[in-house]
């Protein structure tokens, strides 16, 4: 009877060995685990922080940007106010020294001579605006003359010599027009100035005019 007891216990021991070294394995394991996602949660955490810190980042920078704007457009307007300012300074600069410039409600407020593809060709463009207060409808021509030398010897060419076409430069218009034509100098011609005569008609509102205007050709 012994023998049997004894053997009941052996296996009662070993199945109690059994358990304490598999509860261990799981609580090793368990360990195991808490510390991956402690870690895992330590790492999220440093990279919400980094995130947070971005974040804060684009924001001053967003800020910033958004002061320096509206820097930029008070700035902005502040030169469109200066600029209006000088033009109008300019506008009234332009009547004293240059009164030759209008006649008859109208006045040539600019000419423009620039080159072309094809060599001795020339694009002109007269810009005229109305200066009368009642604004009525204003006609007539434009003559024009290129003053220079040829061959070292004084020379000159009406508007009708220079172009492939004659044709007479019309103008009419209320409050402004561009007048285009294209010319074309002789060989050996060189140009030294140019004088434009506007001829205004006479209406009921306007007296008959002419401006004469005068300019030297363009340094190439």
């Amino acid at each position: 009877m012994a023998k049997p007891k004894l053997l009941v216990v052996s296996l009662i021991g070993a199945l109690a060995l059994t358990s304490v070294y598999g509860l261990s394995v799981v609580v090793e394991e368990k360990d195991q685990l808490i510390s991956q996602l402690k870690q895992q949660l330590s790492n999220s955490l440093e990279s919400q922080s980094v995130l947070q810190q971005r974040l804060s980042m684009v924001r001053l920078e967003q800020d910033t940007s958004l002061a320096e704007l509206a820097q930029l457009k008070q700035s902005i307007n502040q030169l469109t106010e200066q600029k209006l300012a000088l033009t109008e300074e300019l506008l009234v600069y332009r009547k004293i020294m240059a009164p030759e410039k209008q006649a008859g409600g109208m006045k040539i407020e600019q000419l423009n001579i620039e080159p072309m593809l094809s060599p001795n060709y020339y694009r002109m463009q007269v810009l005229l605006m109305q200066v009368a207060r009642n604004k009525r409808w204003l006609s007539g021509e434009l003559q024009l003359v290129v003053v220079g030398s040829q061959n070292q010897e004084p020379a000159q060419y009406n508007l009708a010599d220079l172009q492939s076409e004659a044709t007479p430069l019309a103008f009419k218009f209320r409050y402004f027009q561009e007048v285009n034509t294209d010319i074309k100098l002789p060989e050996g011609f060189k140009a030294e100035r140019i004088e434009l005569t506007a001829k205004v008609k006479g209406n009921k509102w306007n007296k008959k005019a002419e401006i004469i205007y005068k300019q030297n050709w363009p340094v190439e």
